[in-house]
């Protein structure tokens, strides 16, 4: 089997697999400061010379998928692995090969790709911790050697994103033939991840391996059920080695096996031939380019099949498996905007209540109020993608009485609240509240507390390649908000008019509950509990007219800080692969600062009061509301 895969073209394009994949590849670029891949043919971005394309006259990189269209053939350069795509999508610097002959000759820089064709997962830890492990060789010939990652080093970035893929060479080159072999053969590619944690990476993307056995390479070889029985082995190997650092450093688990699965079980929805079977044919080799649309047809197309050659797949699978890894980076991200959404409420719930404890909205008689408020929520900040904004909606009733030097309120609300894509959340609840205002002299004491339960329906949207899928989820959060402001009065106690530059102090506590997702058996995620701390103060200044003569006015303006500038990503796990968590970078708010505009009118007929206003919140972005209220003094 190794005579045939090294006839493969003049390199012998073997080895490595198809895997694929689901994902948001629309959203912003995370906080990582580069990506550093290790691993075989799947992950290569060009460390060999493209030989057809010399013979041409023309330098070029090999990389093992096809070639761009609309030829397919020479001088036309490869298109590119899901690695560099992965890096395109986190907003990265492009993907550049560690040990490129090319980029040696010409004087480049290289890159931090060490991924190699042909390594086996020896060579890959040896590209990670060996003095010249960096190997680039064909046949018996070396082209290029480096030193490893960590000899260069010394110690690894922890604010990189590393991603880890291999094994495919050790079943393709007959080293794994058994299940003890598999084993080894997981625990080496571990030792490579046993390095990189010990040197301080914080972040591991870790590929398990597809089925070697469902590809045109196990057809050809014969041993398709051997293969495939062996591949569980492994998998579940490496799993349980990296189940040792859960909770100690994020690992990104990939299920390119369950995603190949089911890339095949719906071809359709990929874009994919439905008339051949895809895991026996390919675009470019001999061996297994024998359907309509292979390079040798009349009509090639390998945006329709699965794989490039024998095991490698095309552009369409780079594709699919570059979204999916993207997806699963991005998530706690987005998974976190359940609990931002819960606080938000929580915060609308805050200002909607201190309308009515504005000066001018006050009698000496006990008042019964009703009130409907709308507002346009930025996503407080945390998540830089002008597509997500929240809208809440609240209808309450209450009543303010008289009590000592000012007054005491209390209100119940019906909330509800909708964030729209990439990530789709809904939520409804109740908001309990009581309120006080209170009078010393000149100096004025309002202190607001809220308590609310809400459900909350949660949708993720993957796209994969041409396909998508939903992932549904369901869950239950509740939360406490606190404000306290101090105002002093410059006008006096007489007076229609309530002049006073104040200071507040808002506190947020929210919690969602953990919830499973359902939809995608490959991408549905394990979502532990969150919870969400949301501090804030500022500074300003207000004018309040009470509705003497029927009319009345107010307007406040204010300058404040919000006090807690990063949020975590929300805790996940791979349902299908749970031996570990991650939660992603730290997300750090764009604007630590805000302006406040808040205005509006009021109309007293006899007892009877309406109260009608807006603002706006924010720096840059901003946030709006309406507000209308109505009330009867008795």
């Amino acid at each position: 089997m190794r005579d045939f895969l090294v006839s493969r073209r003049l390199f012998g394009l073997r080895r490595g697999l198809v895997v694929l994949t689901a994902c948001l590849l629309s959203t912003s670029a995370t906080g990582y400061s580069q990506l550093v891949v290790f691993g075989d043919s799947l992950s290569d971005s060009g460390q060999f010379p493209d030989p057809e394309r010399l013979l041409l006259g023309e330098l070029g990189s090999l990389r093992f998928t096809n070639r761009e269209g609309p030829t397919y053939r020479a001088p036309s350069p490869y298109g590119e692995v899901s690695t560099q795509r992965l890096a395109d999508a986190l907003g990265l610097e492009p993907l550049l090969p560690s040990t490129s002959v090319i980029r040696d000759q010409l004087g480049l820089p290289d890159g931090t790709n060490y991924a190699t064709g042909g390594y086996t997962t020896d060579d890959i830890v040896g590209s990670i911790t060996e003095v010249e492990g960096s190997v680039v060789s064909r046949s018996g010939l070396t082209l290029r050697t480096r030193d490893g990652y960590l000899i260069e080093n010394d110690r690894a970035d922890p604010k990189a994103l590393y991603y880890v893929n291999g094994g495919g060479n050790d079943f393709l080159d007959g080293l794994v033939t058994q299940p003890a072999d598999a084993i080894e053969s997981a625990d080496t590619l571990a030792m490579g991840i046993d390095a990189l944690a010990a040197a301080g990476a914080q972040t591991i993307m870790v590929s398990n391996l597809p089925d070697v056995g469902d590809s045109p390479a196990g057809l050809v070889s014969g041993q398709r059920d051997a293969f495939s029985a062996l591949v569980d082995v492994y998998n579940q190997a490496l799993g349980e080695r990296l189940a040792r650092y859960d909770g100690r450093i994020d690992i990104i688990r990939l299920d390119v096996a369950g995603l190949f699965d089911e890339v095949t079980a719906s071809p359709d929805e990929f874009g994919l031939a439905t008339d051949i079977p895809l895991s026996d044919v390919c675009f470019s080799d001999p061996v297994c380019d024998t359907s309509a649309y292979g390079l040798a047809s009349g009509s090639p197309d390998p945006s329709r099949l699965l794989f490039h050659d024998t095991v490698h797949p095309t552009t369409a699978g780079q594709e699919i498996l570059a979204d999916y890894a993207y997806a699963l980076i991005a998530a706690p991200q987005w998974l976190a905007l359940g609990g931002e959404l819960t606080a938000s409420s929580l915060a609308a719930q805050q200002q909607a209540m201190a309308s009515e404890l504005r000066p001018g909205q006050q009698s000496d008689g006990v008042r019964l109020f009703v009130q409907g408020e709308q507002h346009w929520d930025d996503n407080r900040g945390y998540v830089d993608d002008p597509r997500l904004e929240a809208t809440h909606r609240a209808a309450a009733v209450g009543a303010v009485v008289p009590v000592g030097r000012g007054w005491l309120g209390m209100a119940v609300a019906q909330r509800e609240a909708s964030l729209d894509a990439p990530m789709d959340t809904e939520l409804d609840g109740q908001v309990f509240s009581l309120f006080t205002r209170q009078q010393v002299g000149r100096l004025g004491v309002q202190a607001i507390a809220s308590r609310g339960s809400f459900d909350l329906d949660l949708q993720r949207r993957v796209v994969l390649g041409l396909a998508s899928r939903t992932l549904e989820g369901a869950t239950e959060g509740d939360g406490w908000a606190g404000d306290l402001r101090l105002d002093y009065r410059l006008t006096d106690s007489d007076s229609p008019w309530y002049n006073a530059p104040f200071i507040g102090y808002r506190h947020i506590e929210a919690d969602v509950e953990g919830y499973r997702e359902q939809g995608s058996a490959a991408n549905a995620l394990l979502v532990s509990g969150q919870s969400v701390t949301d501090r804030q103060a500022e500074i300003g200044f207000l004018v309040d007219r009470a509705p003497l003569g029927g009319l009345g006015f107010f307007a406040e303006v204010a300058g404040g800080r919000y006090l807690d500038e990063t949020r975590e990503g929300a805790e996940v796990r791979l349902a299908a692969l749970p031996t570990n968590r991650w939660s992603g970078e730290d997300r750090k708010r764009e604007n630590e600062n805000y302006l406040r505009l808040d205005t509006g009118l009021r109309l007293r007929l006899g007892d009877f009061t309406v109260q009608a206003g807006g603002g706006v919140q924010g720096w840059g972005e901003a946030a709006t509301h309406v507000q209308l209220s109505a009330g009867f003094n008795f």
